[in-house]
């Protein structure tokens, strides 16, 4: 992996007609100058970004709903449950009434222009579908439609072109997400993805190249204590794409924390500034596929995505201080990290375990990632004596609290008040010995008055698989992780410590 140099890189101006260079250094130190490549941008009316229509619509038409149990009847479900706020109109010429809800022949026969269109028909009839759109003046839509640039065939690129030019047909182009997406998850105005997504909103936003993986992604965060502003579904980038997206999130007062999974970008001088900006005002987590040519393969038949050097990539994220995520553990690992983490917290941990083994690899871990295992004071040597039995522990770092059968909750959160309140100490990880069902409450409630009272953040982690009762930690401020080396891994990242 390549080492971005220090500074920024410079643009020429007239070598180049997109693309971004980056510094980094080859596997012998050679400093090296490489260009993210990617297609021209199609539209460029960044300046009319619709977010209301996106994020807040009014009205959204559902076209080519089906009337049986098909998969297009997702996208009506999903406004249904957990429950969109706004004024929901399915389009389908062959039907009068589906779910409830009075059916429309097409975009023309509405009572009102609706704010956003939501597509679920075929890729020629898209075309027509969009001109529609253009002609009555609808803001935006959401194409779930394949057989475009994806494809890999000119038939595919051409079909694509069309879109975009019905599209600019109006007075106003209509803006397109997609096509190859998933649409929207925003919990605050109730528009979903596929029914019964949760719809507690929060401080975490997602954009993807992968519509599935944004399900997967709010749904595995969710079971993690994560909630989410809005989950983005961005498919072959034909017209808003990522820079889009993270221009706005840069910005939004909803969002504190932003992920997103790319396959490749759209004009890598402005992904590059965008995401820069974006990285300076609030934690960005990328994971980056198409790593290897295979991967790159596989990018270009699912989104059409340009999947770029590897090398290159991973030297820009480094230079705009983005974090690297390479798998969905690692993604949500570091969410939850920088959801419960303060970027500026220090680098000696101090380990409480049940468990030896467990103890000792973490110890492994705090080196491996560059964080430091502190001596404990003598003093909070001397209190944690007083909490911790005897026989077989250790009230050095890591401190080993034995094989606990009775009150290990009230053993785990003394011990965790004596490491933090030990100024040699800036971060506190507790393996295993969680509560019970019968004790959770207090517990947690502990930990948080804890970190809350001396500044420093805690986090629990079981020996290895599942931790239970996760969302409880989470709404106390407590970062839960599957095993200690992942919570070691995420913290050091997000701190800024790993080597």
């Amino acid at each position: 992996m390549g080492v971005a140099e220090a500074g920024k890189p410079r643009l020429p101006t007239g070598r180049l007609g997109y693309g971004v260079l980056v510094w980094f250094r080859d596997a012998r130190g050679h400093a090296i100058m490489a260009e993210i490549r990617s297609s021209k941008a199609v539209m460029t009316e960044h300046s009319s970004f619709p977010a209301q229509a996106l994020f807040e619509p009014q009205s959204v038409a559902v076209v080519g709903v089906p009337r049986g149990p098909k998969v297009g009847q997702i996208f009506l479900q999903a406004l249904l449950h957990p429950g969109y706020k706004g004024r929901i109109y399915p389009i389908n010429p062959n039907a009068d009434e589906i779910m409830g809800l009075r059916c429309y022949a097409s975009i023309s026969a509405l009572p009102e222009t609706p704010d956003l269109a939501i597509l679920v028909v075929g890729s020629d009839t898209a075309i027509e579908v969009i001109g529609e759109c253009a002609d009555r003046g609808v803001k935006a839509a959401a194409l779930f439609t394949a057989g475009f640039s994806e494809a890999g065939m000119d038939e595919g690129r051409q079909r694509q072109e069309r879109l975009l030019a019905a599209a600019r047909r109006g007075a106003r182009p209509v803006r397109i997400l997609g096509p190859n997406c998933m649409a929207l998850y925003v919990p605050k105005t109730g528009l979903a993805m596929f029914p019964n997504m949760p719809s507690e909103a929060g401080s975490i936003a997602f954009v993807s190249q992968s519509g599935s993986l944004c399900t997967f992604v709010a749904g595995g965060g969710y079971a993690r204590g994560l909630a989410f502003s809005k989950v983005i579904s961005i498919g072959n980038q034909a017209d808003l794409n990522a820079s889009d997206f993270f221009e706005y999130l840069a910005d939004d007062p909803e969002t504190e924390v932003v992920g997103s999974y790319l396959e490749g970008v759209r004009d890598g001088r402005r992904f590059f500034r965008a995401l820069e900006r974006c990285a300076v005002r609030k934690p960005v987590v990328i994971w980056k596929a198409g790593r290897t040519d295979s991967g790159a393969r596989a990018a270009n038949s699912h989104t059409g995505a340009l999947a770029g050097q590897h090398e290159v990539w991973s030297a820009m994220l480094r230079q705009v201080g983005a974090l690297t995520a390479h798998d969905m553990d690692e993604l949500l690992d570091l969410l939850v990290a920088c959801r419960h983490v303060p970027r500026g917290s220090g680098r000696r941990v101090a380990i409480l375990a049940g468990p030896g083994g467990p103890a000792v690899s973490a110890s492994d871990a705090c080196e491996e990632n560059g964080l430091e295992l502190p001596r404990l004071s003598t003093g909070t040597q001397e209190v944690l004596r007083g909490i911790i039995p005897m026989a077989g522990t250790s009230v050095r770092n890591p401190v080993d609290m034995g094989l606990v059968m009775l009150g290990a909750a009230e053993m785990y959160y003394r011990a965790t008040e004596a490491a933090a309140l030990d100024p040699n100490v800036d971060a506190i990880l507790a393996i295993g010995g969680s509560a019970g069902a019968e004790s959770l409450a207090s517990y947690t409630a502990a930990m948080q008055e804890i970190a809350q009272r001396t500044g420093k953040p805690i986090m629990q982690s079981s020996v290895g698989g599942e931790m239970p009762f996760e969302r409880v930690f989470a709404d106390h401020g407590i970062a839960t992780f599957g095993s200690p080396e992942r919570a070691l891994w995420a913290y050091a990242r997000v701190t800024g410590h790993a080597p």
